[in-house]
């Protein structure tokens, strides 16, 4: 017995003539929807388990008529390796790149640069956000941290200096270059005990870190800092304070982390339209809406991260926890990334030559 029966005058053919009718409009239904479809290429891990179903879920909530598909890189020298590969043809629409690894992707023609002009909210941004050498802007800063753990570590500690206290023993685990954290520990070691003369301060920060030598009793841990002190293998290290927050959120009591009173470095993120995006109106539509005020309080408030949008309205508690108070602003150490990820092979082979490493 069939399901659906024709009713009066309602013959096969006139069913056939009435599905033709409607398959043109079905096509470009079809063809609409991949049209407002986006691709997104930002980090694995525990940054896309919350960026995908928080961020990009209030993106497609606010644009349900825009299909948004995240793809999950490593990090950023991955990101850069897979633009490469696409440049004839991309299948990626927009990319989270960090600043260094932007500008030698925007150096090579694979980003496609975007101006206050085309992009009104760009305005709305501090001024550290867009650089003439770098296509997209900032998304979120992160600031160098202080982690952790309070079973071991009683005494909350509030300066860089703790990690060269002899107090503490043999507990500091420490990521080495090339790795950005071991990048922006080579500037803090700087800052600290130096002038602040860049003449200088690559002798000083080797000097330093020498003298932490006797403190350090886990190198480049796997799978990585956050872990290695909230299992307490370590008792406290530097560290990204976003992961740091959400790992204090996962493991509370055993991970905490702190932004020493001195300041201390900051990455930039940078969110970028990929040249020759087959999706380029949509991809446009979406890095736009993650400058404006909304989804930078949902970064704050669920990511951890420092916005770069003047005009989001975010608790002074929360700018407290992503050291984006006024007085945190100040104290932040201004790091050339550009320059220092084009630098970062000599870097690396100066902390080797110190001794800087597991041996």
């Amino acid at each position: 017995m069939p399901f659906i029966q024709s009713g009066p005058g309602l013959s096969r053919r006139r069913l056939g003539a009435a599905a033709l009718i409607a398959l043109p409009a079905i096509v470009s239904a079809t063809a609409r929807a991949a049209a407002r479809s986006v691709t997104f290429a930002g980090y694995g891990g525990w940054f896309q388990s919350t960026f995908d179903p928080l961020i990009l879920g209030a993106f497609r909530k606010a644009h349900p008529d825009i299909a948004v598909f995240y793809y999950p890189v490593g990090n950023s020298y991955q990101a850069l390796s897979m633009l490469r590969a696409q440049r004839s043809f991309p299948s990626t629409s927009v990319a989270l790149l960090e600043t260094g690894v932007a500008a030698r992707a925007t150096a090579e023609g694979l980003l496609e640069p975007l101006d206050a002009g085309s992009m009104p909210v760009l305005k709305d941004l501090i001024p550290r956000a867009t650089q003439p050498n770098v296509a997209g802007p900032a998304l979120m800063l992160d600031n160098l941290a202080l982690g952790y753990n309070p079973t071991l570590i009683t005494q909350v500690p509030r300066s860089w200096r703790a990690l060269w206290n002899p107090v503490y023993g043999r507990r500091v685990v420490l990521q080495t270059p090339p790795d950005p954290l071991g990048l922006a520990m080579t500037a803090a070691a700087a800052g600290l005990y130096g002038a602040g003369d860049p003449k200088t301060s690559m002798d000083i920060a080797m000097t330093a870190l020498e003298q932490l030598l006797p403190r350090v009793g886990m190198w480049d841990p796997i799978p990585d800092v956050y872990t290695a002190i909230a299992t307490g293998d370590a008792g406290l290290g530097p560290c990204w304070n976003a992961r740091a927050q959400a790992q204090a959120a996962m493991t509370p009591g055993r991970f905490a982390a702190i932004i020493p009173d001195e300041g201390g470095p900051y990455l930039t993120t940078t969110v970028n339209l990929i040249k020759g995006s087959q999706q380029s109106e949509p991809a446009r539509t979406l890095i736009a809406w993650l400058l404006g005020p909304e989804a930078q309080r949902l970064l704050v408030e669920a990511m951890f991260y420092a916005p770069v949008n003047t005009k989001a309205d975010i608790p002074a508690a929360a700018l407290s926890r992503v050291g984006a108070t006024p007085v945190m602003i100040e104290r932040r150490m201004e790091m050339d990334w550009i320059g220092i990820t084009d630098a970062r092979d000599q870097v690396t082979a100066l902390w080797r030559s110190h001794g800087l490493d597991a041996h």
